[in-house]
């Protein structure tokens, strides 16, 4: 194709960049993209993947998990249109269910006996990733204090749950819009992963059968640290500081405090080493994207 040479000031040229190029990467004003010289040519770049297409899917059985992974692996791969074929029309109320709990923007837009079509029917902004990820770490957080709270008084854990199940949604929005291309996409990407992970290990523990009774004195100080752990971590992933993260690498929870814990309660320490470790990862991979971001 062939473009014209337009005078952008007296030290640089301007072209139009195809339009069809544009769409397929979802460019828009204010985007960077990279340009490299090859010879007598340019060759020009973005970091961002394509638009996601669409796809046909054949589904087997109506167990939950089995269908839940197949949406899950096309909407965080940014697929526009889903078709499901399946033996049994049982199948797409599992795909209805699972569409409206967990998947923001796909919506089932028409369905007969053997197949059904998904559509994403919104654009994921770029501009709401921060907003969107603050949220999922206040939930965290929330979560936690929650969680606290049950084990010095007692309180209902119910919201917990609910909370969980929100994490989930905003997770897999955010992972969609990071596989769009953002910059440092593999490290947001493993934390979103990690902060899911995270919001699971409390619905563990609580679907799992957690005793009141046998939480000690020693365990809520212990949690009430790791509690501050996690704030700060939050911290250093909205505005990076080294030596806050010294600080929390030299503060962190120490083998010999896990051994005196599981003596007490093995059945939550097992569950609190799960989060520190999760805690320390999430932490790990936020080093990483600031070194990705430079």
């Amino acid at each position: 194709m062939k473009r014209k040479v337009v005078s952008q000031g007296p030290s640089s040229m301007m072209v139009s960049l195809p339009i069809k190029w544009v769409k397929e990467f979802g460019i828009k004003k204010g985007d960077e993209i990279d340009i490299s010289e090859e010879g007598q040519g340019l060759l020009i770049s973005s970091n961002r993947k394509k638009r996601g297409g669409k796809i046909e899917i054949n589904l087997e059985s109506d167990n939950r998990l089995y269908v839940y992974r197949h949406i899950q692996a096309v909407y965080v791969n940014g697929y526009e249109e889903v078709i499901f074929h399946y033996p049994d029309p049982k199948i797409a109320n599992v795909i209805q269910k699972a569409i409206i709990n967990f998947f923001i923007g796909f919506e089932l837009v028409s369905q007969n006996k053997g197949e059904c079509v998904v559509k994403s029917i919104s654009v994921e902004k770029e501009e709401e990733f921060e907003i969107v990820m603050k949220r999922i770490f206040q939930g965290i957080l929330q979560m936690d204090e929650l969680f606290y709270n049950f084990l010095k008084n007692g309180e209902d854990l119910n919201m917990i749950l609910n909370l969980e199940e929100i994490n989930n949604r905003q997770v897999l929005y955010l992972q969609r819009i990071v596989n769009r291309g953002k910059i440092g996409s593999e490290f947001y990407y493993t934390i979103l992963m990690f902060l899911e992970k995270l919001a699971n290990e409390y619905k563990f523990i609580i679907i799992n059968g957690l005793d009141k009774k046998k939480v000690s004195k020693d365990i809520l100080v212990y949690y009430s640290k790791l509690h501050k752990e996690l704030e700060n971590v939050y911290d250093v992933f909205f505005k990076y500081d080294s030596k806050k993260v010294s600080k929390i690498i030299l503060e962190d929870i120490r083998v010999e405090e896990f051994q005196i814990l599981f003596k007490e309660n093995p059945f939550l320490t097992y569950y609190l080493m799960k989060i520190v470790d999760t805690i320390r990862y999430i932490l790990f991979q936020i080093v990483n994207l600031e070194f990705a971001r430079k």
